[in-house]
């Protein structure tokens, strides 16, 4: 057998080796991920990290592919849904109420020329997401003063009353 043949069975058992590695690593990356979607619980999405963690020490990118497949549990899907319903509601107003918007800004009582919108708002987020033991926080508020007064709290006027919570 000559040199050029033994290397060339050495490059043939080398990739063999290769491949049959690529095919374990996608296998375990699969097991991971189906873990990470399936989780229901904190605890189990924390033990499945942990595992891609033991599988993959020497690649970070894996473990943060991973957290995008992660689906929110319960109080983040809640948040997210909170969020959401802010983001719309203040967008509703400033479609449907943009000159009272402008004017309100202008007088620096953005409040007191949607009050009745705002307040409106405000209602619907405390029956919706707001309950003493939830611990949403109020991305109503905060959205008010981001997009109706242009991050200047100041803008929403004397008479607004503040955060829900």
């Amino acid at each position: 057998m000559s040199l050029e043949e033994r290397f060339a069975g050495f490059r043939a058992a080398i990739d063999a080796e290769i491949d049959r590695a690529r095919e374990e690593a996608v296998a375990d990356l699969l097991r991971v991920a189906a873990r990470v979607r399936a989780a229901s619980t904190e605890a189990e999405r924390v033990a499945a990290f942990e595992d891609a963690g033991r599988m993959f020490p020497e690649n970070p990118a894996v473990l943060e592919f991973l957290k995008t497949m992660a689906p929110p549990v319960f109080g983040e899907e809640r948040q997210l849904r909170a969020q959401r319903f802010a983001r719309v509601r203040v967008a509703e107003i400033q479609l449907y109420h943009a000159a009272a918007m402008k004017s309100g800004r202008a007088a620096g009582d953005v409040y007191g020329a949607l009050q009745a919108q705002i307040d409106a708002a405000r209602e619907a987020y405390r029956e919706n997401f707001l309950t003493p033991v939830n611990g949403t926080a109020d991305y109503l508020h905060a959205e008010f003063v981001r997009t109706l007064a242009n991050d200047d709290a100041a803008l929403l006027g004397p008479g607004y009353p503040g955060p829900l919570v």
